[in-house]
């Protein structure tokens, strides 16, 4: 017998999930860029694994609705280059309707590139979606213990089931008190990757 179908909602720091994937499965040198994440692809495949690791009976029948993605933006005016590759990829990964990409400009001081408020953006969505009853499964997909506040804060207040995706051998934001937890291996981290050329 199948259980409830469920609308499940994933809310995803796009970079720590790219560079801390990269640094786990990529440390061989290979550019960064080579190993970009596909926001779809990658959702998929936390429900993939969710389903076949789930330890219950009956397994869930959920339903990916949506993907919050939060990733820097790069200047058109510093690097236009970088800024028409971030632009021509937000524009291929929302072709899936279930994505959506939401940017924060980048900063630069002192010849270095900072990414600003990511991690804000991203607490604040994953809580406004727990509190909103519009899903009945929000996933955290980061590696950021900058969270962890936005986990407890979630669990106290939050109407829907809380769990968090991301990378074998990284860091899970904690709530205090114990969630299910998907973790992707690197077969996981190749099947996931965006293989165009920007």
């Amino acid at each position: 017998m199948a259980g409830k179908t469920r609308k499940v909602a994933l809310v995803v720091d796009y970079q720590n999930i790219h560079l801390v994937g990269h640094g786990l499965f990529y440390g061989d040198g290979r550019p960064k860029h080579e190993t970009l994440i596909e926001p779809g692809r990658f959702a998929d495949r936390v429900l993939e694994r969710r389903a076949a690791d789930w330890r219950e009976d009956p397994p869930p029948d959920d339903v990916l609705h949506s993907v919050y993605v939060y990733r820097g933006q790069p200047s058109n005016r510093v690097d236009p280059v970088a800024y028409a590759r971030n632009q021509a990829q937000a524009a291929q990964w929302t072709r899936d309707n279930r994505v959506i990409v939401q940017h924060r400009p980048l900063t630069y001081r002192d010849d270095v590139v900072h990414e600003k408020g990511i991690d804000v953006l991203v607490a604040l969505k994953f809580v406004e979606l727990a509190m909103s009853s519009v899903y009945d499964v929000v996933i955290l997909c980061s590696h950021d213990s900058d969270l962890d506040p936005a986990v407890e804060h979630a669990i106290r207040r939050g109407s829907c089931k809380i769990e968090t995706a991301g990378w074998m051998g990284a860091y899970v934001p904690k709530g205090g008190k114990s969630l299910w937890h998907t973790g992707l291996d690197a077969d996981d981290f190749d099947a996931c990757r965006d293989p165009r050329q920007y």
